[in-house]
């Protein structure tokens, strides 16, 4: 039973049918065989009788064979009502039995096939489907046959869990949008009430002696101050929540040639900045597919965030171990708190000393690096300073 189990419905299915039409025709066979033995004995009984029989033998004499008959005068008995009534059923089995051994023995098969290969796979199969329309996720079939509704279950267990993925994801996307408007909303307020303070102030003091051209003048550029800070705010929401809606375009990138662009830009960051910043890899002559755009996006993010806290260097280690490539960035600076270890990369954070910037730097480099397979790390390295460790997944291409 238990190889019946492992076998496809093809072959299962054939094997039960073969079995059943055997066992049919045996059953067939023999009770035909039994009914027209009893019909026989009872209709050769009663066959016509000669009294005598002249024959020829093989030495040419005359033979004579003396047949007594008895009952009536024709030479034969009549059938009793018993007799009738038997050959009668006899010949009814005779036709009905194998019929009714071919119906028996189509719900025989059909019934074995249900319960070995239909009856459980189903079953697991209705139950998830109930699940489902619960909104309840949190089941698993466990039907591993290798045939066909083996693979069905399977292919059923992998839309489960990525039915889990994106609920999860979506009940993350819900958290992150309350973060967002949290954000806003603090963020805001300083700018708003700055230009709602200045706007009554010159309500108030309207066509007074104490408001002068150079006070109006210098009220007006706090205001646009704060409308400018205003303006920029928004741009940064709009930005983040594009790269949430954004699909990264991917190509295949030499690993080498993709080294010599970002050493290039390194180069560049450091000239403008006045730091140094070493380069330290070992990549493969390996062609990969990734979205170059976002690893470079990724990088220029950290590497500004590094520049505006380290002392003199920035020290960008890269690494590829498939299918990863990983981008490990550490400064000479003061490194990151607790709280920033944790916070950093979510949406408009800011340390208190920071007021120019809106905190969506290492929030973007997050989203990047989700959208790409990958995740992001922040900790402190051993000797200090802060270090940004960044995982981007890659479909590892035929090797040159």
């Amino acid at each position: 039973m238990g190889k019946l189990k492992d076998m496809t419905l093809k072959k299962a299915f054939y094997l039960i049918v073969s079995v059943t039409a055997v066992i049919v025709l045996c059953l067939s066979a023999v009770s035909v065989r039994i009914c027209s033995r009893i019909h026989d004995q009872i209709t050769l009984s009663h066959a016509f009788r000669m009294d005598a029989a002249v024959f020829d033998d093989e030495d040419g004499e005359y033979c004579v064979m003396e047949v007594e008959s008895g009952g009536t005068e024709d030479g034969h008995t009549e059938f009793t009502d018993r007799e009738l009534w038997i050959c009668r059923i006899t010949e009814i089995l005779i036709v009905f039995l194998p019929v009714l051994f071919s119906a028996l023995g189509i719900v025989c098969a059909g019934t074995c096939f249900y319960h070995v290969k239909l009856k459980e796979p189903l079953t697991a199969l209705k139950q998830g489907i109930s699940h489902i329309a619960d909104n309840d996720l949190d089941f698993s079939i466990g039907y591993g046959k290798q045939d066909e509704l083996g693979e069905l279950c399977r292919a059923f267990e992998t839309m489960r869990g990525e039915l889990v993925k994106n609920n999860r994801y979506m009940w993350g996307l819900v958290e992150e949008r309350k973060k967002i408007n949290a954000g806003i909303a603090h963020d805001l307020r300083t700018p708003i009430t700055v230009i709602k303070g200045y706007s009554e102030y010159l309500d108030r003091n309207a066509g007074k002696e104490n408001m002068t051209g150079d006070g109006i003048r210098e009220i007006a550029g706090y205001i646009n101050q704060s409308a400018v800070r205003l303006e920029e705010y928004a741009d940064s929401v709009r930005e983040v929540q594009a790269l949430e809606d954004m699909r990264l375009e991917y190509g295949e990138v030499l690993l080498g040639s993709f080294l010599e662009e970002m050493r290039a830009q390194l180069s560049v960051m450091a000239g403008q900045n006045g730091k140094e910043i070493c380069l330290r890899a070992g990549l493969p002559q390996q062609i990969v597919e990734m979205s170059a755009a976002a690893v470079f996006r990724i990088m220029e993010n950290i590497i500004d965030n590094s520049l505006r806290f380290c002392r003199e260097r920035i020290d960008v280690e890269v690494s590829f171990d498939a299918p990863f490539l990983t981008v490990t960035i550490t400064d000479d600076g003061r490194g990151f708190s607790e709280k920033e270890r944790v916070e950093a990369t979510d949406y408009f954070y800011k340390g208190k000393a920071e007021k120019k910037h809106f905190g969506i730097g290492l929030t973007i480099c997050r989203i990047l690096a989700q959208k790409h397979g990958g995740t992001i790390l922040l900790d402190n390295a051993p000797e200090g300073g802060a270090r940004v460790t960044v995982k981007i997944k890659t479909e590892e291409m035929d090797p040159l």
